[in-house]
């Protein structure tokens, strides 16, 4: 149970908080309609399995201390970056368009071409999501596999959430709105930042 709270926890606040495929997914909704922005949504279960085999392969060779002094520097990120995404919900905006259509295999590349080379896949995986999924994993393996699947059950639900509400408001959206959507995923950042500090805090200080 902590495995899926936390997983999804990191999901949903890493699926809306602001970032390269955040940006276009609203973007390509607003400009192409939901179902484009869902196919959008979806692309990280395609572009980080490689992330994931690699950086949980890396991590499990690691002794247990400096592993947890990694999650440390990863919790810190992971306030920071809350931090940073409710500082930025004050500014944010949507712009609605007219719809532009567009093959679902047009969108598909775009979003993967921007994932796949985004280096925020690799810093989450070896910061943050890894040591947490290796740790999981050394309590009980399915409690890793709990961990990744609930991830991306987050990132993508929330992805997806985002732009179906972006598509059936695009006329009449405003921006408080996605303003509040901003500040609750930060929030829940901070919160499972602080979460990630308890958890590896106490390894590494021997406690």
């Amino acid at each position: 149970m902590e495995a899926l709270i936390a997983g999804l926890a990191l999901g949903v606040g890493a699926g809306v908080g602001p970032g390269p495929l955040l940006v276009l997914v609203v973007t390509v909704t607003l400009r192409s309609g939901v179902r484009a922005g869902l196919l959008t949504a979806a692309v990280p279960v395609l572009t980080d399995a490689l992330v994931v085999v690699l950086a949980v392969t890396v991590l499990r060779q690691v002794p247990e201390r400096p592993l947890a002094a990694l999650g440390v520097v990863g919790a810190l990120l992971v306030v920071l970056i809350g931090i940073r995404t409710m500082r930025d919900a004050r500014d944010a905006r949507l712009e609605a368009g007219e719809l532009v259509r567009e093959p679902a295999w047009v969108t598909l590349r775009r979003a993967f071409a921007v994932n796949i080379v985004s280096p925020h896949p690799w810093v989450a995986w070896l910061t943050v999501l890894g040591p947490l999924a290796v740790a999981y994993g050394r309590t009980a393996t399915v409690g890793g596999v709990v961990f990744v699947a609930a991830f991306y059950v987050g990132i993508v639900g929330a992805k997806a959430a985002l732009a179906v509400l972006v598509g059936l408001g695009r006329r009449r959206m405003r921006d408080a709105g996605y303003r509040r959507a901003l500040l609750i995923a930060g929030a829940l950042l901070v919160g499972a930042g602080v979460a990630m500090g308890v958890e590896f805090g106490p390894v590494v200080l021997g406690a």
